[in-house]
This record gives C-alpha cells, structure tokens and sequence, in this order.
C-alpha cells in the first residue's frame, strides 16, 4: 500500500493533536473497567476498520489522525470509551 505521502505539508497544530497508534491503544482502553492499554495489532485492527478517519501520514513507520476524528469516531463506534459513568 504506497499511500505515503498523503499531503506535502502537516502544520505544527495538527502534529500537536494528532494520535499515533500508541495513543489509539490509550484512547480504546480508556473504556475497559482495568483503563488499561490494548495491544497494537487491536488498535492497528480498529484503525484500519471500514469508516475509520484516513490518517493524515501514512508512512511504513508511522500513521497519524487528528484527535478531533478519531474522537468522533470513537463516540460513534465505541460508546462508553471515554469511562464515563
């Protein structure tokens, strides 16, 4: 899959909230009663799941989402994920 680079250029602002796939393990984990992290190939499985945000890099090494759409998508599809009672 060669969809490196998705765009020539990602602002300070968007790296400052962007979720790598460690911060997806956080994210997912928030929910489950332990609040602990997920494996990697779990969030790796959720991130490439149909209708999961594009990454804004997609690089062999490293993908990147806003914050903002993970979060959205998070709400949609994993209520409860934020551990709110």
């Amino acid at each position: 899959m060669e969809s490196w680079p998705k765009r020539e250029t990602i602002s300070l602002t968007e790296l400052a909230d962007a979720v790598d796939v460690d911060a997806l393990r956080d994210l997912i984990g928030r929910g489950s009663r332990q609040r602990q992290r997920v494996s990697r190939a779990y969030a790796v499985r959720v991130a490439t799941t149909k209708g999961f945000p594009d990454p804004i890099l997609d690089h062999p090494k490293l993908r990147l989402w806003h914050r903002d759409d993970v979060e959205r998508w998070l709400d949609l599809n994993r209520p409860g994920w934020r551990g709110d009672k």
